[in-house]
């Protein structure tokens, strides 16, 4: 394959051409990231290049966001841009075939020239799998976080419940995150328990957008609250306290699944089509994202502790 380095190819190819967005999943754990790197596999560094042997164009995948090293992707959106029209089916079967076994191209569309996966995106879903048993799985060990003893998960429900909402969240940013502001809305928190292979805890968490290493802390820390290691009302103070070293450990990169990316369906509603893909439809009686995620957020929610 042609070898494709970091900036090599502009993001938007002077937006000359076809523009395809895409939905693809991927197991984080054979890939240290996302975005391309010069010394290592990267998901972006993998479909750019095959691609660009599929189309005999120097063509880059650019992705709704970055995943760290180990973080998987059940549905990550991106876009490209190619100089002539293809068949997206055809497109879509070809990529397979050069990116299997550890990624899959989900399904690949037209759009207007004026999507970007990444500046078009108004909200994700990111899920976290923990498996709770006495002894470790062997199904899913890369892509959950073993506790082997049981968690209070109405204590967590409840510790959860102070993040929701627009907040300060450096509490939660890794000291590397190079956001320009820390403040973030947390639509909801889903904890739910269920028996699968890979997992039987789930912590599900919807909002307009995730600091570096955000969905890992939070997890971090309502797993410690379940532990019985703080109480619920330790979260609220761990958010107004605004310092990382206050807050439990990061969880680990194997459990973080990014679940899917929002965009407005209105004004792209050519990306509809992707919606039978996921498993968490948006509700036409409850529009994603709210209002005052397209603008920007100044202030933070105060809480009473």
């Amino acid at each position: 394959m042609q070898e494709i380095h970091p900036g090599s190819i502009p993001d938007s190819l002077g937006r000359e051409g076809q523009t395809y967005a895409m939905v693809v999943s991927y197991d984080g754990s054979r890939f240290h990231g996302w975005q391309i790197q010069d010394n290592a596999l990267s998901v972006e560094q993998t479909l750019s290049q095959a691609l660009s042997v599929i189309t005999r164009f120097p063509a880059k995948v650019i992705g709704s966001g970055r995943t760290d090293a180990g973080v998987h992707a059940l549905n990550q959106t991106a876009h490209f841009v190619l100089p002539h029209p293809f068949d997206p089916a055809r497109l879509t079967l070809s990529l397979n075939g050069l990116a299997k076994p550890f990624i899959s191209v989900k399904q690949i569309i037209p759009v207007s020239d004026r999507f970007h996966a990444r500046h078009s995106a108004l909200g994700k879903s990111y899920r976290y799998c923990l498996y709770i048993r006495p002894y470790p799985p062997v199904f899913g060990a890369q892509r959950s976080w073993w506790l082997h003893q049981p968690l209070d998960v109405a204590a967590m429900r409840e510790g959860g419940a102070f993040l929701l909402g627009t907040h300060d969240f450096s509490a939660f940013r890794a000291a590397s995150c190079s956001a320009k502001t820390p403040i973030r809305h947390l639509r909801a928190i889903h904890i739910q328990e269920e028996q699968r292979p890979e997992s039987t805890l789930t912590i599900t968490l919807e909002g307009s957008g995730f600091l570096q290493y955000m969905a890992r802390n939070i997890t971090g820390t309502l797993v410690a609250v379940g532990q019985g290691k703080m109480p619920p009302q330790g979260v609220a103070r761990i958010l107004e306290g605004r310092q990382r070293n206050r807050a439990p450990a990061t969880a680990p990169a194997r459990g973080l699944h990014l679940a899917r990316v929002y965009y407005d369906l209105k004004v792209f509603p050519e990306l509809n089509a992707f919606e039978p893909l996921y498993d968490s439809p948006v509700v036409p009686d409850e529009p994603w994202p709210p209002k005052h995620f397209l603008r920007p957020l100044h202030n933070c929610q105060k809480l009473p502790f």
